[in-house]
């Protein structure tokens, strides 16, 4: 008489266990009816093809912009966000898209800023889903709007670097700068008056960070380490700052470097659209030395 509610204690267990950073298609094709979908694939992708049930949301509604920037709307905007996408803090939340997870990645920095416990990424997004051969749709799935509210306490600060502490950073030591943008981007034009990164900024482009030959999945730990390890980066005690253009491509990086045990990592929401502006901060072109 005590078995059925034993597996259904195991059953609830195991589902709701603290999820790792990237969950495989198989994982989500077998947790289906007990996770949240989140597709942040363009519009006419989503519209092609979908995972079953999954929502799609647009890059641009994880925007807020400020001052002529490209910025975070912070705790209480994108708890209004994913109330109108039917998410409550609760929710077993699965976010994917078709880039190698470059989309995705920023909502999962968004939810983690949130505290919100149970998100994860599918790894290889709807590439690694269709190379298995799970069931795709065309079906827009309905919305019931849900009250996510406001965290007491976020962890914003905790995961974002402003730029009064990228300033500090460039003369610590102990804190990495890392450069995700492309090699030209970095590097600079001599011709150019601001351009280049930030001194002491590493460069790191985010599709290091992704297998676009192995069904677009992330790459093995192993590689990733030994990229790291070119930078300089061996302690997963490192402080990290990540940034590019808009704090786009640097999000990407967010939580592969999660997924390898770096815990002291923040994402320069402001990003070289803010540095840049102001003329009193340093660029510096060329490689470092």
């Amino acid at each position: 008489m005590r078995v059925l509610p034993l597996l259904c204690l195991l059953f609830s267990s195991s589902v709701w266990a603290k999820l790792p950073v990237f969950v495989s298609a198989d994982w989500v094709q077998e947790h289906q009816e007990n996770i949240k979908l989140i597709d942040l694939s363009s519009r006419d992708q989503f519209q092609k093809y979908h995972l079953p049930n999954a929502i799609w949301v647009n890059y641009a509604w994880l925007i807020k912009p400020q001052n002529g920037l490209q910025l975070s709307g912070g705790p209480d905007y994108m708890a209004k966000v994913l109330s109108q996408l039917g998410i409550t803090p609760k929710d077993q939340v699965i976010l994917y898209d078709n880039q190698g997870n470059l989309d995705a990645s920023r909502l999962y920095w968004e939810l983690k800023k949130l505290n919100h416990e149970n998100v994860a990424l599918l790894d290889g997004g709807s590439v690694q889903w269709v190379l298995k051969g799970y069931p795709v749709t065309q079906k827009m799935p309905k919305i019931t709007p849900a009250n996510y509210p406001t965290p007491s306490t976020s962890s914003t600060d905790r995961l974002t670097a402003n730029k009064q502490e990228v300033m500090a950073a460039i003369q610590n030591k102990q804190v990495a700068l890392l450069d995700t943008r492309t090699k030209e981007e970095y590097l600079g034009s001599s011709k150019e008056k601001r351009t280049g990164h930030i001194p002491g900024a590493q460069l790191f482009p985010w599709q290091a960070a992704v297998d676009f030959r192995n069904g677009y999945q992330q790459r093995s730990a192993q590689q990733l380490t030994a990229f790291l390890e070119q930078v300089g980066i061996t302690d997963k005690n490192q402080q990290i700052i990540l940034y590019c253009n808009t704090a786009h491509r640097a999000a990407r990086l967010f939580p592969m470097l999660q997924s390898l045990g770096f815990e002291q990592v923040r994402l320069y929401d402001g990003s070289t659209q803010e540095w840049s502006q102001d003329k009193s901060l340093p660029l510096t072109t060329g490689a470092i030395q």
